[in-house]
């Protein structure tokens, strides 16, 4: 199990922004009851319709980036795995071309880490099977991929597979490979791919078929990260392409950016995901003229830093003003405390002071606020005066993918980032601006 921290250099390291590990559950906050008012944690609830459902689940799970989708999912993951459960996670951060890929490339990561798993856990693969998946992906590219030569490129750990399942492995990694390459051999690979994929999808659930024999325990596949994808790539897989997910024949778990959630027709998600559920921000603030704290979410942001270090670490008051200007943000508050600590160690302080706090928090502010078109400035500035009203449109679309704007507690109202307040407080002309450039020459 991972300690507290007990050095600023731990405090860096212990809150960078990721998702928590199993060593780290102890870390783990409860928080639903101040985001929807839930009496259960939101993993437990996705774990419970896995577990009493007669049919496959697809469950989708929206949040803004760092609102906590990955931890969890990661949660999830962990009860799963207690149960033996066979779990295929897919992280797009890891497994992906970030700023180009198709539903194509998420397909061959699910084939990919399926066999993976099989092979892990000594789990057999019918022959048929391989050689389905052999016809479908022998094309002009991969044919040469496709060797039974077990010194060809695979790693140490997997040559204790049978030569079939092992010229399956070494393909299917190959091909994941070749699609993650930011070069015209992925878009040429997809090209002859995207003809057979229909086979490519009938033969990966007869694959899932033949393993679900072989344990009593529902497999579930993760998809997870797809909000660090570029915006557009992401949006054309929940638009155009996600009827092709939903034929996978396994519980299917998959996190969606909220940008995109509120651009695609809700009704048409629904029909393939039941019930999509929103994790929401944690609200640090309420929607009146003030923007008065909202204490309760303060408080369960408070309890998740102090079981990562003890308050000893701050300067009065540092802690509450990281966790007002994070806006609820998991995430925001994760990064900004791990830059705070390695500023405050530059400094050769032995806790983290106000001037490093501030200091940080302004370069933040800079960042995020030019995140934002000039375009949306009107529209940043009547949030900015109050107009907390949530509607769809492509102008709110863009600044919930930005980070600059904030939806709440599901309640369907919205707020600039703390931060990009600060920031027009501190260029109060910000907004005069018209496109034009009045330099002298």
């Amino acid at each position: 199990m991972v300690q507290k921290a007990t050095s600023l250099t731990d405090i860096y390291n212990l809150f960078k922004p990721m998702a928590l590990t199993g060593e780290q559950a102890a870390f783990y906050q409860n928080t639903a009851a101040v985001r929807d008012g839930a009496c259960y944690e939101f993993h437990e609830g996705l774990y419970q319709r896995i577990c009493q459902s007669t049919d496959r689940e697809h469950l989708l799970v929206v949040g803004h980036g760092g609102c906590g989708k990955s931890t969890e999912l990661m949660m999830l993951k962990s009860k799963l795995d207690a149960d033996e459960a066979p779990v295929i996670l897919v992280e797009a951060e890891d497994d992906l071309d970030l700023y180009n890929f198709s539903y194509i490339d998420l397909f061959m990561l699910i084939v990919e880490r399926t066999v993976r798993y099989a092979d892990d856990h000594n789990f057999t693969i019918d022959s048929h099977i391989v050689s389905a998946f052999q016809r479908a992906l022998s094309t002009r590219t991969t044919r040469e991929y496709w060797s039974h030569d077990a010194d060809a490129g695979v790693d140490t750990e997997l040559r204790a597979a049978t030569p079939s399942v092992l010229s399956f492995l070494k393909a299917s990694v190959k091909i994941t490979a070749a699609l993650k390459m930011a070069s015209g051999l992925n878009e040429e690979l997809r090209r002859e791919i995207q003809p057979q994929i229909s086979d490519i999808i009938e033969s990966l659930n007869a694959l899932i078929d033949n393993l679900q024999r072989q344990t009593s325990k529902p497999i579930v596949i993760i998809i997870d990260g797809l909000e660090k994808c570029r915006f557009e790539s992401v949006r054309k897989l929940f638009v155009e392409d996600i009827a092709s997910l939903a034929t996978l024949d396994a519980h299917l778990v998959m996190a969606c950016p909220i940008a995109v959630y509120r651009l695609v027709d809700e009704a048409v998600l629904s029909s393939y995901f039941f019930a999509p559920r929103v994790i929401p921000l944690i609200k640090t603030h309420n929607n009146d003229r003030d923007r008065s704290a909202f204490e309760a979410g303060v408080k369960v942001i408070k309890e998740l830093i102090l079981k990562r270090v003890d308050a000893s670490f701050f300067e009065k008051r540092v802690l509450e003003k990281i966790i007002a200007k994070s806006g609820g943000s998991l995430r925001d508050t994760c990064q900004i405390l791990s830059n705070c600590a390695f500023e405050a160690e530059m400094r050769k302080n032995e806790t983290i002071d106000m001037d490093a706090t501030d200091f940080v928090l302004k370069k933040y502010a800079n960042d995020v606020f030019f995140r934002v078109d000039s375009a949306f400035y009107p529209r940043v500035s009547k949030i900015y005066q109050g107009d907390f009203e949530a509607r769809q449109d492509s102008e709110l679309t863009e600044l919930l993918y930005s980070g600059a704007v904030f939806e709440y507690n599901g309640e369907c109202w919205i707020d600039l980032h703390p931060l990009v307040c600060d920031y027009i407080e501190d260029h109060p002309k910000v907004f005069d601006w018209d496109g034009t450039d009045n330099s002298e020459e």
